[in-house]
């Protein structure tokens, strides 16, 4: 199991013991016998844990605004994305697109078999072919390394609560997520892709516009590959653009 599924797993094993304590302690108090009162409040924390493992991709999905393809140039994203997976043996995540004129995309996940990826029209229309192939490469890493599946449950459990208190939000979720994770994927997509100047192109792209995205919601402002602008200069745990352009030529 990777680094990105264990911390899954574990705020998830986390959060049903919270759960499972508080209500033990509620019930126990109203005057439910503890055996009774133990019962009722593992179950409750199982359902609690089940329900979020379950819904917590969808409602990003939702939050962002993202629909389904169509049109000539996301059939040919799709046929991107798709002949990624199957040349490397990877489940093939859905495919969803954002109305927006800026380069962007995010992955979201419940497990690296139960996961999307979410593109900006802008990406779509701008990049080329061999650019949208490093683009869905650096995702695909994210979700195959359980890094966004962490980032989804960080986002809904963390981020989407804090929204309106934008430092302490900020401040949570650097404690939280990994530092580097984005260069890391940065070199995994290479290696997938075996063509550094595929990436390398999508990011000097990102790098000479603005990452603003109308839709953004603030509960996956940590997870897009360049995040979007909400008020505050300083990205959560991303190194910068440059950093990482930097990076890629020195392979």
């Amino acid at each position: 199991m990777s680094h990105g599924l264990r911390r899954t797993a574990a705020v998830l094993v986390t959060l049903g013991a919270l759960v499972g304590v508080v209500g033990v302690v509620v019930l126990t108090l109203v005057g439910l016998p503890w055996l009774v009162a133990l019962i009722i409040a593992v179950v409750a924390g199982a359902a609690v844990v089940g329900g979020l493992r379950l819904a917590a991709w969808r409602l990003l999905i939702r939050l962002t605004g993202a629909t389904a393809p169509h049109g000539e140039a996301e059939e040919t994203l799709a046929n991107v994305l798709e002949g990624l997976c199957m040349n490397h043996g990877i489940p093939t995540p859905e495919l969803r697109v954002i109305r927006s004129d800026s380069v962007n995309a995010l992955a979201v996940a419940r497990t690296p078999a139960h996961a999307a990826i979410v593109v900006t029209t802008g990406a779509v229309e701008q990049l080329e072919r061999i650019a949208l192939e490093g683009l869905m490469a650096h995702h695909l890493c994210r979700i195959r390394r359980g890094d966004a599946a962490f980032e989804t449950l960080a986002g809904i459990l963390l981020a989407w609560p804090l929204g309106a208190a934008g430092w302490l939000r900020r401040r949570v979720m650097s404690g939280v997520l990994p530092a580097g994770r984005s260069l890391q994927a940065d070199f995994e997509a290479v290696s997938l892709t075996r063509y550094p100047p595929g990436l390398l192109s999508a990011l000097m792209t990102l790098s000479s516009q603005t990452a603003e995205v109308p839709s953004a919601t603030v509960a996956a402002l940590h997870m897009w590959i360049d995040e979007p602008d909400w008020g505050v200069a300083d990205s959560i745990r991303h190194p910068r653009l440059e950093t990482r352009i930097a990076a890629l030529n020195e392979l």
